[in-house]
């Protein structure tokens, strides 16, 4: 994502025990900020911790941006799925929830504008 989307700010995030729970990354662009967590899907299920589920349902009660980018490396897809559907993703599978899918190749233009949830970006 760094090498495709330059104009983000992007800041990996190593909490480790400090903040159990945090997604793995933080971007901002245009005065947009969102969260990702970074995942790979094994059949329909993604794993998720208990502690990544209360974050980004907490997030997503107070109107954050978060996010689960999914990479599936058998059909060579990414799926975006909304940080508020982590209790659904986690319990039923990706094929329980809303989501973005994105086809090699990536139209990184069209991600950024999911990611930042808006239509009113500047290039």
């Amino acid at each position: 994502m760094k090498r495709n989307l330059p104009k983000v700010h992007w800041q990996r995030v190593e909490s480790g025990a400090t903040s159990i729970g945090i997604p793995d990354v933080n971007g901002c662009y245009a005065g947009y900020e969102f969260w990702i967590e970074l995942k790979i899907l094994h059949g329909d299920r993604v794993s998720l911790t208990p502690q990544q589920i209360a974050w980004h349902t907490r997030r997503s009660t107070v109107g954050g941006v978060s996010w689960i980018l999914i990479e599936d490396p058998r059909s060579k897809t990414i799926a975006l799925v909304s940080g508020n559907q982590t209790v659904s993703l986690a319990n039923k599978g990706l094929s329980s929830c809303e989501s973005s899918i994105f086809e090699s190749p990536i139209d990184w233009h069209e991600l950024l504008l999911k990611l930042c949830v808006t239509e009113r970006l500047i290039d």
